[in-house]
């Protein structure tokens, strides 16, 4: 498991979201977290190659 800090989308806060992924995961992942400020839905795209998670988009979870 390993946390990353995003900003919401609708309140530009930063809060932590904690990413589980296979070892031997490779591949993009989407996955909707909600805000821990202003409890709206944020769409997370984010990609895993060799064990590392990189943040591609953070959006409007509503869509």
């Amino acid at each position: 498991m390993e946390y990353k800090a995003i900003t919401c989308f609708f309140c530009f806060e930063q809060f932590e979201v904690s990413l589980e992924v296979g070892s031997s995961f490779v591949g993009n992942i989407s996955e909707i977290y909600d805000c821990e400020v202003c409890c709206n839905p944020n769409k997370i795209d984010y990609e895993v190659y060799d064990g590392e998670i990189n943040i591609n988009n953070v959006g409007n979870g509503n869509e």
